[in-house]
């Protein structure tokens, strides 16, 4: 990718969680791979796929702004919004981190009016370092 030109670029909400970006997990090579793109922006939040909850309103603006100019500046083919299993940023149980991923997916496309798919998806945990990457939906 470098030095031939970027190739396709995807842009991805995910948790700040420092386990899900350590080098043993490379959460963005299988993000690449999910998403069948060469390159990967990221905008790390706590507990992102509960951006959209009224009391954390200001941080989703925040959040669609940042995505927003990497959209218009790096032209992205997909989105995604990446949940996980055991966040403190958002404390849900599994199966609402699969809900709470659909509609903060669904709001971002809708936020940023994104033309192409934005993928929703949640990692989920095996250890510390050793996570799966499970794809919710796509809107």
């Amino acid at each position: 990718m470098f030095g031939r030109g970027r190739g396709k670029l995807a842009v991805s909400l995910v948790c700040a969680d420092w386990r899900l970006h350590h080098k043993r997990v490379d959460l963005n090579k299988r993000l690449s791979r999910l998403l069948d793109v060469d390159g990967i922006d990221v905008i790390a939040v706590p507990g992102p796929d509960g951006l959209t909850r009224p009391e954390r309103a200001s941080e989703w603006k925040s959040a669609a702004d940042q995505i927003s100019l990497l959209i218009s500046v790096h032209k992205p083919v997909k989105l995604t919004v990446v949940a996980h299993q055991r966040c403190a940023g958002h404390p849900v149980d599994d199966s609402q981190h699969k809900v709470d991923v659909m509609t903060a997916a669904k709001a971002l496309k809708e936020a940023t009016k994104f033309p192409g798919p934005v993928v929703a998806a949640v990692a989920t945990y095996r250890s510390d370092a050793k996570w799966g990457l499970e794809k919710i939906g796509e809107v």
